[in-house]
């Protein structure tokens, strides 16, 4: 019985920390990138948009 709560504690867990990180994973490529480019047209660095 023991064990049984205990994998049911552990897949909770589990459950709960993967929601967590796709909905800042979501939130991230909501926001939009903001990129500057060189003179030739090469990219030279992106940051996201706050």
């Amino acid at each position: 019985m023991k064990k049984l709560m205990v994998l049911i504690v552990l897949i909770s867990v589990l459950v709960v920390s993967c929601s967590y990180f796709e909905e800042a994973e979501k939130e991230r490529r909501d926001r939009g990138r903001e990129c500057r480019y060189n003179k030739r047209g090469g990219l030279e660095s992106c940051r996201y948009i706050n």
